[in-house]
């Protein structure tokens, strides 16, 4: 008997109604090339071996809100793209959520305190986003309230969970004085082509405001200090680490690298933060949300690129601090984000849910 014929649920894909039901083998590396898969299955392999009730149904979607191909407190919905925070409408219908990017969005600045154009655009597609969001919320309170109201008592729980690396290799871990590469960066700063109608198209976004500034920041660095070495590569889009590299190449890079820069894209959130994580690079990001798994964290959080040059100065030039900080990020990572632990959480919920019956 295989070890994937060992395992007591159902896995699936679920990315549009058109496309349906894909079943998930989660032992499988690269279903349908879904680069999620890499992370999230060996999630599921550690939550099979902590789980203790069976016969559940996992759908595993990017942003699919508004319908699943079936409900039932057996029904395990696991939401990996949603950038907006939104709550599903179906979430009275399932036994419970795990979400990437949670159900609440930050600000992460302070226009009226701090003004510049990137709080600007950033202040106007947070309000975009709270008007788009706001059906979702009014379905998710009307039903609690219609809960409350019939004495069912029952409000699905929504956990967060975090978003994990895309596509990346395993590799073992190097000591931070093998790495050659002082500070790396790959990645695009033009989120997509928008209509002429759009404010994107006009305003630009805060993904491309914020990452214009740190490429400009870090060029400045690069001349004041030619004695460091930084890689800084440009993409056309996500998921294009390099379109002249595979996976694998990205990931060595990753791993050489002391530094890694991990800008916000569409949202502050970011698979370079965990992928940084992943292999020991000491991440210097933008705001992060009040999760779990960022409390605490050794993330070194950014306001303004514009002091990326003096961050960058007090990390490279105290080694003792870079190896500190190293091993406080790997430590980060097995304790807080690994495969194995969120694979646990995710467990560790649904085992206590007693009173439905999953």
């Amino acid at each position: 008997m295989s070890v994937s014929q060992l395992v007591s649920n159902q896995y699936y894909i679920y990315i549009t109604p058109e496309e349906g039901l894909i079943p998930w083998d989660i032992y499988e590396p690269n279903p349908t090339n879904c680069g999620f898969a890499a992370y999230f299955g060996k999630v599921f392999q550690a939550l099979e071996k902590n789980l203790k009730k069976r016969g559940l149904t996992f759908y595993v979607t990017m942003n699919q809100m508004h319908e699943l191909p079936s409900y039932g407190n057996n029904v395990i919905v696991v939401i990996l793209g949603d950038e907006l925070g939104r709550v599903p409408k179906y979430f009275h219908k399932v036994g419970a959520i795990f979400k990437c990017y949670g159900t609440q969005q930050i600000l992460g600045c302070n226009p009226l305190l701090q003004p510049s154009y990137l709080n600007i655009v950033t202040t106007i597609q947070f309000m975009r986003n709270w008007i788009v969001r706001q059906p979702y919320l009014v379905n998710y309170q009307f039903h609690k309230l219609k809960s409350w109201l019939t004495g069912t008592g029952k409000t699905t729980p929504i956990y967060d969970i975090p978003l994990g690396y895309y596509n990346s290799e395993y590799l073992p871990i190097k000591d931070i004085e093998e790495r050659v590469v002082d500070i790396f960066f790959c990645g695009s700063s033009v989120h997509k082509n928008y209509p002429l109608w759009s404010w994107q198209h006009w305003l630009r976004t805060p993904k491309t405001v914020s990452r214009e500034k740190m490429i400009s920041s870090l060029n400045r660095f690069k001349e004041k200090h030619p004695e460091f070495k930084v890689e800084l590569s440009i993409t056309p889009a996500f998921g294009e680490a390099d379109s002249r590299q595979s996976a694998t190449s990205y990931s060595e890079k990753m791993m050489n690298a002391k530094i890694c820069l991990a800008p916000r894209g569409t949202s502050f959130e970011t698979y370079r933060f965990f992928e940084g994580l992943r292999y020991g690079c000491i991440v210097v990001t933008e705001a992060l949300p009040s999760r779990w798994f960022y409390d605490g964290s050794p993330s070194i959080q950014i306001r303004d690129w514009r002091n990326l040059e003096n961050v960058l100065e007090t990390l490279l030039k105290n080694q003792q601090l870079m190896e500190e900080t190293h091993q406080q990020f790997c430590n980060w990572w097995k304790t807080k984000c690994s495969e194995a632990v969120v694979g646990e959480y995710i467990a560790e919920k649904l085992n206590l849910l007693r009173n439905q019956s999953l």
